[in-house]
């Protein structure tokens, strides 16, 4: 994964950068439309990052679910604060340090990944739409011109966030909508990837602004998230970072959630 990561994290996919944004659709598409991803960029992006809508379709499976997550990252405010090169991936204190990394190009990685390796095992996929917006760091709203009709059309029950939160070490599964009554599934998941360890908050991940992911699901659709996020990766700020065991284990924790979602009914 290091190669893997240290090539996307090097590429500045920020805002009006053409050739940047370009060469960041390219990185994705050759890691999934080799395993059977159909690949479409969508949406008159202004600031040249349409959203990459990625289709995976099993007709041995009718399971379905959508992943979401981001290719651009924030810019730089100031260079000056940063101790590391912002764009070159940085190894201190089992922590690595550039831009990007934990919003969102580590753990976009670390799943893109895992789905490659279990593709390649010979392993089987559910259905999968998976929406990889460029306009998360702008706010923009070519998401929101693009994503309704592709959920509407997909008719998934589950829908993944990004990424989670770990506190104190200890994993977090966000879900919704808000309610007394707990989605009758999420025992069984945590089970499946944390070993029944994590625990459960009713909300959706902290978001700056409006989230065309977030916004657009349906009422019968589940919202849940989970990752390796913690409170120092300083998203958004200068010398973000995420811890280096959390991210890898992700890859491993992802896989295991393709394996629940191929023996659960939702």
């Amino acid at each position: 994964m290091l190669n893997y990561l240290k090539e996307f994290i090097a590429i500045p996919t920020i805002a009006y950068n053409k050739a940047a944004n370009q060469q960041g659709i390219e990185f994705v598409k050759q890691i999934l439309e080799p395993i059977g991803f159909e690949l479409t960029t969508e949406g008159d992006s202004p600031y040249h990052q349409p959203v990459i809508v990625a289709k995976y379709l099993n007709p041995n499976s009718t399971q379905k679910v959508v992943f979401y997550g981001h290719y651009d990252v924030e810019k730089i405010k100031g260079w000056e604060k940063w101790d590391t090169p912002p764009f070159k991936l940085v190894e201190k204190e089992a922590r690595y340090y550039c831009r990007g990394i934990a919003d969102n190009k580590g753990i976009l990685l670390a799943r893109l990944l895992a789905v490659k390796e279990l593709v390649e095992a010979g392993e089987q996929l559910p259905n999968i739409l998976w929406i990889i917006q460029g306009e998360e760091e702008v706010a923009g709203q070519t998401p929101f011109e693009v994503i309704p009709k592709h959920f509407a059309d997909f008719g998934a029950k589950i829908y993944l966030e990004e990424t989670g939160m770990q506190k104190n070490g200890q994993a977090i599964i966000f879900h919704l909508p808000k309610s007394n009554t707990k989605p009758p599934f999420l025992n069984s998941l945590n089970k499946a990837i944390y070993n029944g360890n994590a625990i459960f908050e009713n909300r959706s991940l902290n978001k700056f602004t409006e989230c065309p992911f977030l916004h657009n699901i349906p009422q019968n659709g589940y919202y849940i998230g989970f990752g390796p996020n913690d409170p120092f990766c300083n998203i958004h700020k200068d010398n973000e970072s995420l811890d280096i065991e959390k991210l890898t284990e992700h890859k491993e924790i992802f896989k295991k959630f393709i394996h629940w979602l191929n023996h659960t009914t939702i």
